[in-house]
């Protein structure tokens, strides 16, 4: 505490001041007892009033994610769609060259009355996750991102629920190979099946390692819950991220199902699930962070938001226009995400959504640094549930799409999450050929090629045509 020092007038014996000296007293007192005895930061530990020189106190094991407190669950009140968050937790992104301690040393001192505590930080990812106040949670969003120049993005924490030889049994039943046909994929493989050198980060609730579709696919697998390379259906209770999986680069001519779009190819499997199948805003953020780490080429995220409660009553128009006021933070953070990415070389390629609204109400499928995929049926129309519009730059079939799930097992299913692992199975196609084109040319091959979906201004993807037009280049 700075001293203050005070000069007072000698009176003689006079006794007219003394009353205000007392008074002067009093409210020195109260003032140094103000501010000094505010409750100790959890942060740091001892007793030395110095807040600057005391040590940091970090989790005892870092990098765990801790498990998610239901009791601190609520709905955000300003949002559209009622997510659940959180209430005190924030997680905060900094530079590659940050040391954390120091950083997050920094940071608590900033907001010393707030009495911030870390209770989660990795060096993988270059985040802090910082318990709040739930009544500063907004303004201390803002602030931090404001006053510290090393911040990349500060982040609520958001809950998520839980998309040539041919031997495999699969190939010989129309019902299961219809959607290779549909999007000239078998014309195609006469070029290429996929380099081994490229690899393919699905960052999904769940995996099973085991399957005979993945096993030898695998490299570098994530738990980011648990922050090791333990990955699990968790006893065949979650699919999803299997059936994905298994649609990129399931393992052909192995005598069993059928194969994924690009079978040479290799997987990074990051499960972003905890057992009870809850996914974040940050395990997300961590799983993009770990598959540009280990060097991914594409990025697969079937990943979205139930919109239709909040934004089916409305127009397109409408949606198109109401998306345009909506998460603008959110949005912009995800796209500054997003041109990470694609300035490390990595394709994000993302599921629209299946709530039959326009994508760009989701502000995660915003960017123009991403692949929005929507979803068509057997018929080559947009399949009734698979979102639309604008910001939806290709189609892929979505509906009756057969891969592996666990426990050996294989399975039709539906949605924009199964068409995605098409696009980005065909994206590593593309860069089997070409490792450094753009994602722009990509786009732009995608438009030249795809046949027109009925009904929309998008097309379906032809890789046969695309992987011909490369080659005449």
């Amino acid at each position: 505490m700075q001293k203050e020092e005070f000069e007072f007038q000698k009176f003689g014996k006079s006794s007219s001041i003394l009353p205000f000296i007392i008074a002067a007293l009093v409210i020195l007192t109260a003032v140094f007892l103000l501010r000094n005895c505010n409750s100790p930061n959890e942060f740091w530990n001892g007793t030395n009033p110095n807040y600057a020189h005391r040590k940091p106190v970090f989790p005892e094991k870092p990098n765990l994610l801790i498990p998610i407190d239901t009791l601190k669950i609520i709905v955000r009140p300003d949002d559209p769609l009622k997510r659940p968050i959180i209430s005190n937790l924030l997680n905060v992104y900094v530079q590659d060259t940050t040391d954390l301690k120091v950083f997050s040393q920094n940071v608590i001192s900033n907001y010393i009355k707030d009495s911030l505590k870390v209770t989660y930080y990795a060096d993988a990812y270059k985040r802090v996750q910082f318990e709040v106040p739930p009544s500063r949670r907004i303004g201390l969003k803002a602030q931090i991102k404001q006053d510290f120049s090393l911040v990349k993005f500060v982040c609520y924490e958001s809950i998520l629920t839980s998309s040539q030889t041919k031997t495999d049994p699969g190939f010989n039943n129309p019902n299961y190979d219809w959607f290779y046909s549909q999007i000239g994929l078998f014309k195609a493989w006469n070029q290429t099946m996929g380099d081994p050198s490229i690899k393919i980060a699905v960052i999904d609730d769940s995996f099973d390692p085991n399957h005979k579709e993945l096993i030898n696919q695998i490299e570098k697998p994530w738990n980011v819950f648990e922050y090791s390379n333990k990955i699990s259906s968790y006893n065949n209770k979650m699919i999803h991220g299997t059936h994905v999986a298994g649609t990129v680069v399931g393992e052909i001519n192995n005598g069993i199902g059928i194969s994924g779009v690009a079978p040479r190819c290799k997987l990074i499997p990051i499960q972003i699930a905890d057992h009870k199948g809850m996914m974040t805003t940050s395990s997300i953020l961590d799983g993009i962070f770990y598959a540009l780490k280990n060097d991914a080429d594409i990025i697969n995220m079937s990943l979205g938001m139930n919109l239709s409660y909040a934004f089916g009553n409305l127009t397109e128009e409408q949606q198109e226009a109401y998306a345009k006021t909506i998460y603008i933070d959110e949005a912009e953070m995800w796209n500054e995400v997003y041109e990470i990415a694609e300035k490390e070389g990595a394709i994000i390629v993302q599921a629209a959504g299946n709530s039959s609204v326009v994508s760009d109400l989701d502000p995660m499928k915003r960017s123009k640094v991403s692949i929005i995929v929507g979803a068509t049926d057997r018929n080559e129309k947009k399949a009734q549930f698979s979102n639309y519009g604008e910001g939806v730059d290709i189609y892929a079939p979505g509906v009756d799409i057969y891969s592996s799930i666990p426990n050996q097992q294989f399975k039709l299913m539906d949605g924009t999450s199964m068409a995605s692992p098409i696009i980005s199975g065909c994206v590593a196609l593309i860069k089997s050929i070409d490792r450094d084109i753009s994602l722009e040319e990509i786009k732009k091959l995608m438009k030249e090629t795809g046949k027109k979906v009925n009904g929309t201004n998008n097309k379906l993807i032809q890789i046969n045509q695309l992987l011909l037009k490369m080659k005449a280049l």
